[in-house]
């Protein structure tokens, strides 16, 4: 499953996007896992801490509970912090390998290869559109020759 490749793309522009996501999947992969488990941890803590308080009188037994339950939702918030982290890191690394990437292309002008790292510095949130102009640009420049 290749999350980041356009639909429409040619088998140029695929095997790129497929060679960076084989960067970045080891974050994703973790990233998902982290995710998966942290939401209903917190969901089950919040949600019975707030039953458990509501309609028990404190007593040392509900205090166990009330640990316990705090326990499960801290858990759940290392897990989400975690997973907040290898997202951080999954978009780094594909930071890194497209600016990479660009800057070792000996087919695009100097001028284009800086106007493309600067359109990645100003819209980093565009980094995989901008990533696949720039193989396209490549492309056609690479069967031209």
């Amino acid at each position: 499953m290749n999350l980041f490749t356009p639909k429409d793309a040619s088998t140029y522009v695929k095997n790129e996007f497929d060679h960076m996501q084989s960067q970045v999947s080891p974050f994703m992969k973790r990233s998902m896992i982290y995710s998966f488990i942290a939401f209903p941890l917190i969901a089950i803590s919040v949600f019975n801490l707030f039953f458990v308080i509501s309609s028990m009188s404190l007593t040392s037994d509900s205090a166990l509970v009330i640990g316990g339950l705090a326990l499960i939702g801290a858990i759940g918030m290392a897990l989400f912090k975690e997973s907040v982290h290898n997202n951080k890191s999954l978009h780094q690394t594909s930071l890194e390998y497209v600016k990479s990437r660009i800057k070792k292309s000996e087919i695009i002008p100097e001028h284009a290869i800086d106007r493309y790292l600067k359109n990645i510095e100003n819209s980093p949130n565009r980094l995989f559109q901008t990533f696949h102009d720039f193989l396209q640009h490549e492309e056609r420049l690479k069967n031209h020759e």
